[in-house]
């Protein structure tokens, strides 16, 4: 939609979502870029370590004040893991709307998610199923550093040996002073 809007908090179980988008109907442009920008707050307020945000768009943003490079700067500065769906519909090739994957996994790369592309409404459900079980089976790690937190960035790089398994990842974090 053009201008952004909070729907429901954060909720648990997830059947508690069910038919609450029913009644929205998209109108004007998309303002993708600020409506991630206003969901970032809920990561603060969240109840549980591990949020994950899931954007299900075209990538194309027609009406945000936010620009990529600016929600990509907000994002790394969160602790947000995002994963797209883009939706790149088969019969619909309208070039105001056609899908921009690209954008979508400038958002999610960073964070340690990822974006799926979907061409057909029944490739939603095993695209989502997908990244529910990818967050039912993260790991987090942690580790201590001797180096001053100066508010700097620190890069991360997480690998692992057995070329059987996919490790995603932050790209980094920045080493803010406590309070």
């Amino acid at each position: 939609n053009h201008l952004p809007r909070i729907l429901v908090p954060w909720t648990a179980p997830p059947s508690r979502l069910t038919g609450r988008l029913d009644d929205q109907r998209p109108t004007g442009g998309t303002a993708m870029y600020d409506a991630i920008a206003a969901s970032m707050s809920m990561f603060g307020r969240r109840q549980r370590t591990r949020a994950a945000m899931i954007v299900i768009s075209d990538g194309a943003d027609t009406a945000s004040d936010h620009s990529l490079p600016q929600t990509r700067e907000l994002l790394r500065r969160s602790d947000a893991f995002v994963y797209a769906i883009a939706i790149d519909s088969a019969t619909e090739q309208r070039v105001s709307t056609r899908v921009n994957p690209e954008a979508l996994r400038e958002i999610t790369g960073p964070s340690g998610g990822y974006t799926e592309v979907v061409r057909t409404s029944a490739d939603l459900g095993p695209a989502t199923q997908r990244i529910a079980e990818e967050l039912n089976s993260q790991y987090m790690l942690g580790y201590a550093t001797t180096r001053p937190q100066d508010g700097s960035w620190r890069t991360i790089r997480v690998r692992v040996r057995n070329r059987d398994y996919v490790a995603r990842a932050r790209r980094g974090y920045f080493a803010t002073p406590e309070h």
